[in-house]
């Protein structure tokens, strides 16, 4: 017999939907973000409607669950960089871009200022982020050309450590510097579905994304318990995908299609915010799943 149980159990995939939040004050994209769904930062990106040029922004918010509110800015202006961090009182920003340069900085947040700290050695943008403000992994982007490079931070210096197998950039990650992964992104001829999952030592290719694809938002906490979401193929995608260690699961879409998105909190509550449709956005939605989840049994 087939069918479907209502359980408690981490196995499945968290049923879940994206309601709206509090939108930025500041509408953008390449904006780095950390912390949790009542508790997150954002900071940097890209605030003109273009072209010929992109002007950036130092501007910082934090998120306390219903409404941002501007605070201190970053030392650096920039686009395209990452950020870590479990709340938005403890975080750190780095790399990007500040046209035309690839940019090391390395900035960490103490809830109301923003201190310069120890520079990664490679300077890049379009790459993975993820950790504390004490222990975070960058992983990969453009230098260009585009790298492979991987450095964790210790909470005063970077090091290099393994690279991940393929090459690329606009790829997503979440995790610890011991149980992370990163994945989707482009390599120089097509956008990509691979996963690579981290335990600190090195990198191991996994099963891919379903739908392949570039400068998604994300959430998680580990290896093995990830969300990525939006991003570009190369038209903006609404699409989520869970994955549980083994596999990846579509789940309920954004509401808004976007690229070049953040993201930050768990699978079970995560937060989108900001990115690109026609227009830089401040667009802010809420992932809430359930208390359990379905799975089907034979």
């Amino acid at each position: 017999t087939t069918g479907q149980f209502k359980a408690v159990n981490t196995g499945g995939a968290p049923i879940g939907t994206w309601a709206s939040g509090g939108s930025l004050n500041t509408n953008r994209y390449g904006l780095m973000g950390a912390g949790t769904q009542n508790s997150a930062i954002a900071a940097g990106g890209s605030i003109d409607t273009g072209p010929p040029t992109a002007p950036i922004t130092a501007d910082t918010e934090l998120y306390d669950g219903s409404s941002w509110t501007e605070v201190n800015n970053l030392n650096t202006e920039r686009e395209f960089l990452e950020g870590a961090g479990s709340s938005n009182t403890s975080a750190i920003a780095f790399g990007g871009y500040d046209s035309p340069n690839n940019l090391a900085v390395t900035e960490s947040w103490n809830g109301t200022n923003w201190t310069e700290v120890n520079d990664l050695n490679t300077a890049r943008r379009y790459f993975a982020g993820f950790g504390t403000q004490t222990a975070a992994i960058a992983a990969a982007g453009a230098t260009p050309p585009y790298v492979a490079v991987v450095e964790s931070w210790n909470g005063t210096n970077w090091t290099e450590v393994n690279d991940i197998n393929t090459t690329r950039q606009g790829l997503s990650g979440v995790g610890t510097t011991t149980s992370g992964i990163v994945f989707g992104g482009a390599t120089t001829t097509a956008h990509v579905g691979n996963a690579e999952t981290w335990d600190g030592t090195s990198w191991t290719e996994t099963s891919d994304l379903n739908t392949a694809r570039q400068y998604m938002g994300q959430s998680g906490t580990s290896s093995t318990d990830a969300l990525g979401f939006g991003g570009q193929l190369p038209a903006n995608q609404s699409k989520t995908e869970f994955w549980n260690g083994s596999s990846w699961t579509e789940l309920n879409d954004l509401g808004t299609a976007r690229t070049i998105l953040a993201g930050a909190g768990t699978t079970s509550s995560a937060l989108a915010f900001g990115g690109y449709t026609s227009s830089r956005v401040g667009t802010t939605e809420e992932w809430t799943a359930a208390d359990f989840q379905i799975k089907t049994v034979t």
